[in-house]
């Protein structure tokens, strides 16, 4: 299953950016379902990401439901970032095995950029017997997310002066 969402953030690109990769171990401050989250290698990878990657609480509970989510690919060039998400004290319940996450930022004007997620989650072998309707409830989800990145972006991140030659 693969699953594609985009969103337009009127910030530029390069702020954006900031916030989706070099301030990746802070996702709680857009993810509305992560309490917390905090950074895994801050600094130490070695695939130039300013850390390995983060660990999300997907509760209060410090010792409840989490993700790892571990760094793969990395470019700040490009402005894209892959993350494997692995569940780590999940009930068994939980669908996905883990996921593997792609998020590009692309200028779309001087303030204006779109951020692409694509998500391919692998699933639990129980999973398939909903897959109707994990194909729907999937794509809901990860647009949250993005609108969530995109109130964050739009009334927390202030716009940066133009440059005077």
């Amino acid at each position: 299953m693969k699953i594609t969402k985009s969103i337009i953030i009127n910030k530029s690109a390069e702020q954006v950016w900031e916030l989706v990769a070099h301030q990746f171990d802070k996702a709680h401050l857009w993810m509305g379902p992560i309490p917390h989250s905090e950074a895994l290698g801050k600094g130490s990878s070695r695939l130039g990401a300013p850390m390995e990657g983060r660990v999300c609480n997907l509760s209060d509970n410090p010792d409840g439901a989490k993700v790892k989510e571990v760094i793969t690919e990395f470019s700040e060039t490009d402005k894209t970032i892959a993350f494997n998400v692995l569940p780590v004290n999940n009930p068994a319940i939980v669908p996905i095995q883990q996921n593997h996450v792609m998020m590009s930022v692309q200028p779309v004007g001087k303030n204006q950029s779109k951020v692409i997620w694509t998500a391919s989650p692998q699933l639990k072998w129980f999973a398939y017997l909903f897959y109707p309707l994990l194909r729907l409830v999937f794509p809901v989800a990860f647009g949250k997310l993005l609108a969530g990145l995109k109130r964050y972006a739009e009334a927390n991140l202030v716009q940066s002066a133009p440059v005077s030659v």
